[in-house]
């Protein structure tokens, strides 16, 4: 017999804008079976029916993260973890105390540093102030945003890299003014060293993930999309899945590199296509990088930057090559995802969906992180059917990078400040938004994200008025862009992101309304209780 449960007394806010609240909701199986007033629902199940009492309580569908890198913040919660240290001293100190409590480590590893700690010594990042705390294992660091890596003399070593190595095609190994490599290694030139990192086994792997998918089930998520760097971990969420233990789904995607074979991803995105569950894993996406970011300068810029006007950043393709992957994509039936973050990129992947036409709507290609577009791209979104994938904890990223928040303005330039992540003006253009983090970049709370998008302002409340605050959102938009929206941008959308009849039963059930609550205190609220296809996956503890 189904499983029948009926949630009474609550405050359902149903993401549905046929419905959009309610006082109960009836879950059978999987499914929810009914979601109105009490006395209808109450009709609509069986007499021994389960009643839980939400005690008026909030609740919502689940969140779903829309840009993650599932099986590198796996990792990075048994790493270094750097995004928490709040000065240079502190970066320094972790690595001490985490080579010491990891003697067996052969390699030590972290990510997330800041680019802007109050104590940075004079000449920034360099390779002899790792080598002063650990210079017989090699020392790999990840930047915030993961597009630059500092790295020991040890790692140099281990790799091969000296002042007669050239810079790698789309990378650049800094040097200082004698030719030496200071350690600091920018895009692709870093990426030699991370096959150098031993591999986790698989029980390691195993682990890794089944913790972490247990914090993103505390965080009230039913969902994340990977936005690429997970095909390892494939075949182990499957095993996870198969043994009944799997409590989040995914949407999974693989990486298409320049010099990358077109048709051996395709085979394998196909490969789990057809023999995974959708429900669970569903593998449907192509990943395009077009450039970098823009702190580092390789964000693709073709006007130049405000602080240096003959720099136009790093563009990984050639745009003939690039649509010709799109289209191909698109017509074997994957959605394509493309980071973009310059205004050229922007552009360039606009252009290319827009030349597949119809395709692209049926498709949904999606532009990442999108975050200096220009006005006229801007109103190209909803035309061509392209979807804004946005991190909103990345805006005004005080909380996040340390000391980087004034960084953007001094590359961008503040003639085009008012098109900063301009989430509410895409949605103005009709234009589909959906939200992530781009975990373990920045924090995996999405009610992080949330309230940063709709006050554009850090925990410390800096910039007093906001940063940008025309592009302020409400916090309906940003929790349907953080439900709904990013279930839309992955085609979940008729079983996924709102409560209502015949969806899946998805939900969670929070300390407080969001929508009620001073948005400067949306970040504070707790998810009490998430449920996944009718199942409690995660209760916060009796206090």
């Amino acid at each position: 017999m189904v499983q029948e449960t009926l949630y009474a007394n609550g405050a359902l806010y149903t993401v549905d804008a046929t419905n959009p609240h309610a006082e109960a909701m009836l879950v059978r199986g999987d499914r929810i079976a009914a979601v109105g007033p009490w006395s209808f629902v109450r009709s609509q199940a069986s007499a021994d029916a389960e009643i839980i009492d939400l005690q008026g309580r909030f609740a919502m569908p689940a969140f779903i993260d829309s840009h993650v890198h599932f099986a590198w913040g796996s990792k990075y919660l048994d790493e270094v973890r750097l995004r928490e240290a709040k000065t240079f001293g502190d970066v320094l100190a972790r690595l001490k105390a985490y080579s010491q409590a990891h003697p067996d480590r052969t390699w030590i590893v972290g990510s997330e540093f800041s680019y802007g700690y109050p104590d940075l010594p004079e000449g920034g990042f360099h390779k002899s102030l790792l080598d002063q705390v650990i210079a017989d294992r090699p020392v790999f660091f990840r930047s915030g945003m993961a597009h630059a890596a500092w790295v020991n003399s040890k790692a140099l070593e281990l790799a091969g890299i000296t002042r007669d190595t050239p810079d790698p095609e789309g990378g650049e190994i800094v040097r200082d003014a004698s030719g030496e490599p200071t350690g600091w290694l920018k895009e692709r030139a870093w990426s030699q060293l991370e096959t150098l990192v031993p591999q986790s086994s698989k029980s390691d792997m195993r682990a890794a993930l089944l913790r972490a998918i247990k914090e993103a089930n505390r965080l009230g998520l039913s969902r994340v999309q990977s936005a690429g760097m997970d095909d390892e971990a494939v075949p182990v969420l499957a095993e996870i899945f198969a043994n009944g233990e799997l409590s989040l789904r995914f949407t999974l995607s693989s990486i298409v590199n320049p010099d990358s074979n077109l048709g051996d991803v395709i085979a394998r995105v196909s490969g789990w296509r057809n023999e995974l569950d959708p429900a669970f894993l569903d593998g449907r996406v192509i990943k395009f990088f077009l450039d970098g970011v823009l702190e580092s300068h390789t964000g693709f810029m073709p006007q130049g930057y405000a602080d240096k006007p003959g720099e136009s950043g790093t563009c990984l393709w050639e745009a003939s090559a690039y649509n010709a992957a799109v289209s191909r994509a698109q017509q074997e039936g994957f959605q394509v995802w493309t980071h973009a973050i310059g205004t050229g990129a922007i552009e360039m992947a606009l252009d290319a969906y827009a030349a597949d036409g119809e395709r692209s709507r049926r498709c949904r290609p999606r532009v990442e992180h999108c975050e200096i577009p220009t006005a006229h791209d801007i109103e190209r979104f909803g035309r061509i059917g392209a979807i804004a994938s946005f991190q909103p904890a990345m805006i005004y990223p005080r909380d996040q990078w340390l000391g980087m928040e004034g960084l953007w303005e001094v590359r961008v330039g503040s003639k085009s400040l008012s098109r900063a992540f301009p989430v509410r003006s895409i949605l103005e253009a009709v234009g589909a938004v959906a939200f992530g983090t781009d975990w373990p970049i920045v924090d995996l709370n999405p009610l992080v994200g949330i309230r940063n998008a709709v006050l554009r302002q850090s925990l410390d409340h800096q910039p007093k008025d906001g940063w940008v605050p025309e592009q302020r959102i409400t916090v309906a938009q940003a929790l349907n862009a953080y439900t709904l929206g990013a279930a839309f941008a992955a085609h979940r959308e008729t079983d996924e992101g709102s409560l209502a009849t015949g969806k899946l039963a998805d939900f969670i059930v929070l300390s407080e309304n969001p929508l009620r609550v001073e948005p400067d205190r949306i970040a504070d609220i707790k998810v009490l209780k998430t449920i996944v296809g009718g199942k409690s996956v995660w209760e916060e503890p009796a206090t």
